[in-house]
């Protein structure tokens, strides 16, 4: 204000729910907002936003060849992935992977002392005993 003037005021900028404060309001000048981060569909909300900081986006993991996905991603937690199951020397794959699921492994048959092993087994068949 001056001896013949008043001062003038103005109102204060109001952050939408879209929006948050990057610089705070004082006596002499209006706050400031910018618009919030929009996660893409390969990231996933790894911290919310507040009034004051803007949301933080992180990508998200994708499985190995040698993983399947146990928990699919959210919009706000990532994707879980655990190893596949190895099948051993005494078993074969009875279900392979999917993307989701494990494989299952099986035990190999053992042929009877009046059997004769007529096919042998693969990785994903199991023996065969003929009498």
């Amino acid at each position: 204000p001056t001896a013949t003037s008043n001062r003038v005021c103005a109102l204060r900028t109001v952050c939408t729910n879209t929006q948050y404060q990057t610089v705070a309001a004082t006596a002499t000048s209006d706050r400031v907002c910018a618009n919030l981060t929009v996660c893409a569909s390969t990231e996933f909300q790894s911290r919310a936003p507040t009034a004051t900081s803007d949301r933080v986006c992180t990508d998200l993991t994708d499985c190995a060849d040698y993983q399947y996905q146990t928990r699919a991603p959210t919009a706000t937690s990532n994707r879980v992935c655990a190893n596949l199951t190895v099948c051993t020397s005494t078993q074969f794959q009875s279900t392979a992977p999917t993307a989701t699921t494990n494989r299952v492994c099986t035990a190999l048959r053992t042929c009877s002392s009046s059997q004769y092993e007529s096919t042998a087994p693969t990785a994903t068949s199991n023996r065969i005993c003929t009498a």
